[in-house]
């Protein structure tokens, strides 16, 4: 005779939120608990959320198409807002989502925050600036704020620094309208932090030089997987901390770095030994870090 044992799971990843017509309620429907455990969200992955709207009466409360939903990350010890993002609204009646990707989470500190979710409307239409904000309560007792637990369960290392030393540069011409041919040098495609699904990341460079006179170009690409050759259709120029399009180097022995904040997904560097002087020195090192 064979005995088998079935388990059954139960997973309820939709979370409650109760909406008022009016100041007054008169029917308070079922007064059990609504959200008793913390919302759970990664570092390191793209965490969606999805809450229902319901009234007192418990059925479900269809949000106007003019209304929006925000939802706000606050930090319960010194009430700093550590996120804020607008939700989504359906596909289906009084349904809420809220996606949160890796970069939205990923300047927040694993630990316990508490999340509102904030219903707003024009206060005069087609005047922006001015909402009526109103409440979707988390529980039966007013309260708006439910508690949201950060994990690092998923999350991503940074990126390890890439060094390239002269045997890692390719060479190349650059090829005026007028005028001869320059020699350059190009470097490899690098990842960005983009890859890593974090957003307008700072990126630091240093650049190691010997008597080095010359140009040091960054150039990023949005594409998935472009062309390894420096062109003008898949790859622009990145500005670095110095605020301009190339840094120039006169004569210069030591070692500098640089900064820039960008949301590429790979980056390129190209540097120009000048033709002016007889020995434009070498470039000895670059490390980069995304």
């Amino acid at each position: 005779m064979d005995i088998s044992i079935h388990k059954l799971y139960s997973y309820d990843h939709v979370y409650q939120l109760l909406a008022l017509a009016g100041n007054m309620c008169l029917c308070s429907g079922d007064n059990g608990p609504m959200n008793t455990k913390p919302i759970k969200v990664h570092k390191g992955l793209d965490n969606r959320l999805m809450f229902r709207v319901l009234s007192p009466d418990r059925t479900v409360v269809n949000i106007a198409a003019f209304e929006q939903v925000y939802a706000r990350v606050v930090n319960p010890d010194n009430r700093t807002i550590m996120l804020e993002k607008l939700c989504t609204l359906g596909p289906a009646k009084g349904l809420i989502i809220l996606e949160l990707d890796g970069g939205d989470l990923s300047h927040i500190p694993p630990g316990t925050f508490e999340i509102v979710l904030i219903r707003t409307q024009e206060f005069v239409n087609n005047i922006p600036g001015y909402y009526v904000e109103k409440p979707l309560y988390s529980d039966l007792n007013d309260n708006v704020a439910m508690q949201i637990e950060v994990t690092e369960q998923a999350f991503k290392a940074p990126l390890k620094a890439i060094t390239l030393y002269p045997e890692d540069w390719t060479p190349d011409f650059i090829v005026p309208v007028f005028g001869p041919a320059t020699a350059c040098f190009y470097s490899s495609r690098m990842p960005g932090a983009r890859i890593l699904n974090h957003i307008d990341s700072v990126h630091s460079f240093s650049v190691k030089t010997t008597r080095f006179t010359g140009w040091l170009q960054i150039f990023g690409s949005l594409e998935e997987a472009p062309d390894p050759y420096l062109n003008d259709t898949r790859w622009f120029p990145v500005y670095p901390s110095t605020m301009s399009q190339q840094i120039e180097f006169i004569n210069y022995t030591g070692t500098t770095a640089y900064t820039f904040a960008q949301g590429a997904l790979w980056y390129k560097f190209r540097y120009v030994p000048s033709t002016q002087v007889l020995n434009p020195g070498t470039l000895d090192k670059l490390i980069f870090r995304a």
